[in-house]
């Protein structure tokens, strides 16, 4: 049994990118789990290099920090190039970064819609496609995106970020399917409702946090280590076998 344990939680030699690191939500939880089971990581930041800094002094370990905007597709391949020059290699890639538009359907704009699509899927695309080509001449490697229960379930005012999400999921079930061969896979965590910057000022009113509670039959809200638990799980050798699936965690709320 204690074989099995380490086998499910080291990711002792291992490389990793973590991007969406540099704010308090789920990147930088599961730059923290994976540190701390023994990988290197590299944490992607956007416009917050004291969180960054921080995050890579408490870590104490060989850690990274790079700078990058992901509305541009080729800054979202050069952060994956920069992570394999400094670690080495790159064996795991997790897709956090993500932006968040909340506007109903027929008020957003194309350059909204296009600034949400850039970040939140042509930059997993394009990071996505940088590391597995970089992992197809390692011997393989782990892609978990990040994405969420709006992969599938439609919200109003959500119509871009959903969107987005669920080409997210097409793209990793097609990359799971195209880079098995390659003992590559690729996987979704699909959080619900998690305490991260995203929502954290809406949380902070205790009717609205009332009600979203009232939804999840799990009757709190998620945490940032919550989606770091899965994301472990699905880096690690545990997950050797899982490809193409999505990983829920909400609570029960997407039920």
């Amino acid at each position: 049994m204690a074989a099995e344990s380490d086998r499910a939680t080291t990711l002792l030699g291992r490389a990793a990118l973590v991007t969406g690191a540099g704010s308090d939500g789920m990147g930088r939880a599961i730059a923290r789990a994976f540190a701390h089971a023994g990988a290197d990581i590299a944490i992607h930041y956007h416009g917050a290099p004291d969180g960054a800094a921080t995050l890579a002094a408490e870590l104490g370990r060989r850690v990274h920090a790079i700078e990058a905007d992901f509305a541009d597709p080729r800054s979202a391949r050069g952060a994956v190039r920069q992570a394999i020059r400094e670690l080495g290699k790159l064996d795991i890639l997790v897709s956090n970064a993500a932006v968040l538009l909340r506007k109903p359907f027929l008020e957003t704009t194309d350059a909204e819609w296009q600034n949400v699509h850039a970040i939140n899927l042509h930059a997993y695309f394009a990071a996505g496609q940088e590391a597995a080509r970089h992992m197809i001449g390692n011997g393989g490697g782990r892609i978990v995106f990040i994405s969420s229960i709006n992969q599938w379930r439609p919200n109003a005012g959500l119509a871009a970020y959903g969107a987005a999400k669920g080409g997210v999921m097409q793209l990793a079930r097609t990359m799971a399917l195209e880079l098995a061969p390659h003992r590559i896979t690729v996987n979704l965590i699909a959080p619900g409702t998690i305490e991260t910057d995203f929502n954290r000022a809406a949380l902070a009113d205790p009717a609205y946090r009332k009600m979203k509670q009232a939804l999840i039959p799990a009757a709190r809200i998620g945490t940032p280590d919550d989606v770091a638990a899965a994301a472990l799980y699905l880096a690690g050798d545990a997950a050797a076998y899982v490809t193409g699936s999505t990983v829920t965690v909400d609570g029960g709320l997407s039920l």
